[in-house]
């Protein structure tokens, strides 16, 4: 009889969705969310994008059999597909194929616990990859691109909105593909609006876009919706055309426009965006072409990755490879970058009357993906409220709630 479960979620928002239906799966099944020592059985939905997964997911594997050596262990997902040996080291490893039948192979205890496992909602609405950036495992570890039917995405809102989430991310691998296997053209775009339509009383956030398939009539209704955050994270990778031809992500073309109508329409906008620095060929040249691009460039964050080869990719044969002490210097720099432009950006906030979803007691996510400070105990978790920006301090931002009562 297994009474107490955990999950530690690796890797990607996808991810995070699905650990969210086995957590809701499991407490229906009469199992108890608690944390990783108290758990009799614990599930890491692992990643597998570079070699920092896998040996974060090793010493995850380590942290648990010597805190709560008793527990069962089970590794799920993308490091299963593509390295069944090291997921071995749990009891049990299931592929992306077979995790969601996690539920069915355990017996719970009596009663249902409704408890959320994070203040947000994570709605997948896609998974696989089309694509063939010679770099990525994903398409290998997931499949072609499927999309999610309407109608199983609206049954999905309506249990959102019986745990009582007001805002919601929507997430898949590659968003932008969305209704393509359905025939539908413009499907990204109509799903939004469907969202939208049917489901007024929640925010939604989008979890990732690539630039390369963000029309300009889709980038217009973003900008426009009311119920859709200004809150952009980029799959960029790069700004040189050279490093993104041998990425096989095309060319640079449209990169300031995006960023420039964004900032222009939207004051308050987060703007993120992922780069990969030390790809096979990346020169000094190649990198200083990158680094003037974020220096001119109206970004709040960045996710910066180094070059990390992975088995079964074009790239990991590709040469000349870029000495990892450079990559890491180079990532280095981007991420000092960065932190100052994220300060340059709160700076600005301050005195704005910006909305944000309570994440914690005494912690907000702002609209613009920025997380916010406020004392006022009486907030609830997962409610959205207006709050008015007052202070900036040590990198953080402080604010009060404004429209509660």
């Amino acid at each position: 009889m297994w009474s107490k479960f955990s999950i530690v979620n690796q890797g990607c928002r996808l991810n995070a969705a699905e650990s969210q239906i086995l957590i809701e799966k499991l407490q229906r099944k009469g199992f108890k969310l608690s944390d990783i020592n108290d758990s009799s059985l614990v599930i890491i939905n692992t990643c597998a994008v570079t070699h920092r997964a896998e040996s974060d997911f090793r010493k995850i594997v380590r942290r648990i059999r010597r805190e709560n050596p008793e527990a069962k262990i089970i590794a799920a997902g993308c490091l299963v597909d593509l390295n069944p040996e090291e997921a071995s080291l749990a009891d049990i490893y299931l592929k992306n194929s077979e995790k969601m039948n996690i539920p069915e192979m355990f017996s719970g205890s009596n009663g249902e616990q409704n408890k959320r496992w994070r203040a947000r909602g994570f709605l997948k609405v896609q998974e696989g990859c089309d694509l063939a950036c010679t770099y990525c495992i994903i398409p290998k570890l997931r499949g072609k691109s499927r999309s999610v039917s309407l109608m199983s995405i609206g049954q999905r809102m309506e249990e959102f909105l019986n745990l009582g989430y007001e805002e919601v991310i929507v997430t898949g691998i590659h968003l932008e593909s969305y209704g393509l296997d359905l025939g539908m053209k413009d499907g990204f775009k109509k799903l939004l609006f469907y969202l939208e339509k049917f489901h007024p009383q929640v925010r939604f956030r989008i979890s990732s876009l690539d630039p390369r398939f963000l029309s300009k009539e889709l980038l217009d209704y973003i900008l426009k919706s009311k119920h859709i955050m200004p809150s952009f994270h980029l799959s960029f990778q790069h700004y040189s055309n050279k490093v993104l031809g041998r990425m096989g992500r095309g060319n640079n073309k449209v990169f300031k426009e995006i960023m420039e109508e964004i900032r222009s329409r939207k004051e308050i906008a987060g703007i993120g965006a992922d780069f990969l620095v030390g790809f096979p060929g990346e020169e000094d040249e190649d990198f200083k072409i990158l680094l003037d691009f974020v220096k001119s460039s109206p970004f709040t964050y960045l996710h910066v990755f180094s070059f990390s080869p992975r088995p079964g990719t074009k790239a990991v044969n590709m040469r000349p490879k870029v000495p990892e002490r450079v990559s890491k210097e180079r990532s280095a720099i981007l991420r000092e970058i960065a932190k100052g432009k994220k300060k340059l950006f709160l700076e600005t906030l301050v005195g704005k009357e910006i909305e944000g979803t309570v994440i914690r007691e005494g912690e907000a996510l702002l609209e613009n993906y920025i997380k916010l400070k406020y004392k006022n105990n009486n907030l609830k978790t997962s409610k959205r409220y207006t709050f008015q920006i007052t202070a900036f301090y040590e990198g953080i931002l402080y604010g009060k709630p404004i429209n509660f009562s």
